[in-house]
């Protein structure tokens, strides 16, 4: 792995921008929902009794909305985490497009891509394990 800092194009989209704003969306409308009692229940959890790797994302984006960091990692960590990093991912990509400067780019070998992918599938698997264990 590589890391080194890139000039921005003219017509480059911004990733960070995109991401991050849907992340600050769905926490304002996480901010306005008052916390879920309404929610319907997992149809996977329902046929299965175990719940999907998804259970308790929008019970935690709410809780993350109001500032409740450590009931929105209890309900769902995986969720939590990439909601934050979207986060900060779109102050330094605004950051980037407001002073024009380079931006940070990561770049993979082919294996490195690989071990990457396998490293995604893993902390997936350990998010699932996570919550049927506590669920």
């Amino acid at each position: 792995m590589r890391l080194c800092l890139q000039k921005r194009t003219t017509n480059q989209i911004e990733f960070g921008i995109i991401y991050g704003g849907i992340a600050l969306l769905m926490l304002g409308a996480g901010w306005l929902l008052p916390i879920i009692s309404f929610a319907p229940d997992c149809v996977f959890k329902g046929l299965t009794g175990i719940p999907c790797p998804t259970c308790g994302s929008t019970r935690s984006v709410v809780h993350l909305a109001h500032g409740d960091i450590l009931t929105a990692l209890a309900l769902n960590p995986l969720t939590t985490l990439c909601l934050l990093a979207a986060i900060v991912y779109f102050i330094a990509s605004l950051i980037s497009v407001t002073f024009d400067l380079p931006r940070i780019n990561f770049i993979f070998a082919d294996k490195e891509k690989n071990v990457m992918r396998a490293g995604v599938v893993m902390v997936l698997l350990a998010q699932w394990a996570y919550l049927i264990i506590q669920f």
